[in-house]
């Protein structure tokens, strides 16, 4: 609290009042730190030459303990290094404590520094290590994800300044595809019937950043449309792929089954996937085209679900922002990307969603 018995306090005995102070304010579990820096005592030479003289005095050879870091810090440094050797060990030591009004968690970061390269902007580096051990125990106590939030920031930032494939994706959409009867978006003259390879590889390559943090074992996609996307994703992410049939064929003996109903076709359809190309310790990742109503993609998912493995995340070129495949696959509670959204195709003109990209965790 600012007096002057607080410089014999513990950087713990600290920490924790902090904690404990704004959880009395807010209610909210806090988490607050304090950071301590120590200098070794020195060694000292022989006193007898000249040049030693410094080293006769207490003040120099002394070791020193501050409960807090500030320009303090600086001054004394500075002070001790004509006189110390330029390995004399200093230390900085960051305490993080957090307080749910039950709970007491304590974690630590530290960080011993040559006197000759100390300054009081070290004690960033045992305070970056201690964040991420105080993250790593409430990850394991609670099940908490510590800064979940700023990586879907980085990745929304991402999209915006670095995803070029989704500038070039947009281009070809507005000028090349067609809206056929049904609200059927044709994009048969670049990704279906005639496929632009270099465009989907470029595509993929965005939707590798998107995913690698999911670290998925496998990418599982429908033949043949999410093919064009799924095998280059697949060799940005360094996994296999494996895809969904809609017949039987004769090496399918042992099959997982899913049905959905086709608005491309107009018919109730099944997905095939062979048995022995999904495990129980898989993550998959799911690839198409398109998302409209979803209901192809939560077929995937259902075989996923028969299978024991567990999806990660569901990523398309496209979606049809105006249907409800989004929503209907919001139960799953995966991330979803698309590169581009349709907004809607009223009176055959297709309009796009202004944002370049969509990231949304459902």
């Amino acid at each position: 609290n600012g007096c002057d018995s607080d410089a014999f306090q513990s950087i713990e005995d600290i920490a924790s009042y902090k904690a404990r102070k704004v959880y009395e304010v807010t209610g909210l579990p806090t988490i607050a730190s304090r950071t301590s820096f120590e200098i070794e005592p020195a060694r000292v030479p022989d006193k007898g030459t000249p040049m030693n003289r410094g080293f006769q005095n207490t003040r120099v050879t002394t070791g020193y303990r501050f409960n807090d870091v500030g320009d303090h810090v600086d001054y004394i440094v500075e002070a001790l290094k004509l006189f110390s050797e330029p390995t004399r060990v200093t230390r900085f030591r960051s305490c993080f404590c957090f307080y749910d009004g039950e709970m007491e968690i304590f974690d630590y970061g530290e960080l011993d520094c040559d006197i000759y390269f100390c300054n009081s902007m070290r004690t960033y580096i045992p305070m970056s290590s201690g964040i991420s051990e105080i993250g790593k125990t409430l990850q394991l106590t609670f099940g908490f994800e510590f800064q979940g939030w700023l990586r879907k920031k980085v990745r929304e930032a991402m999209k915006g300044s670095d995803n070029k494939a989704s500038l070039k994706l947009r281009d070809r959409v507005l000028k090349e595809a067609k809206v056929l009867p049904n609200d059927i978006v044709d994009v048969s003259a670049f990704m279906d019937s005639m496929v632009d390879v270099n465009l989907m590889d470029e595509c993929a390559r965005d939707l590798a950043k998107l995913f690698e943090e999911t670290k998925p074992t496998k990418i599982l996609t429908v033949a043949t449309t999410g093919l064009v996307l799924a095998i280059p994703l697949a060799k940005y992410l360094q996994v296999p792929v494996v895809y969904a049939r809609k017949e039987r064929n004769v090496v399918m003996s042992d099959t997982y089954i899913a049905g959905y109903s086709s608005k491309t076709v107009g018919k109730n359809r099944e997905l095939l996937v062979s048995k022995k190309h999904l495990d129980m310790d898989d993550r998959i990742l799911i690839v198409d085209d398109f998302l409209s109503s979803g209901a192809s993609q939560e077929a995937l998912l259902r075989i996923v679900s028969d299978s024991g493995a567990k999806a990660v995340g569901l990523g398309v070129l496209l979606e049809k922002s105006y249907d409800a495949g989004r929503q209907s696959l919001s139960g799953y509670n995966i991330p979803i990307e698309s590169l581009v959204r349709v907004a809607s195709v009223s009176n055959g003109i297709i309009t796009l969603e202004e944002e370049e990209g969509y990231s949304k965790t459902l």
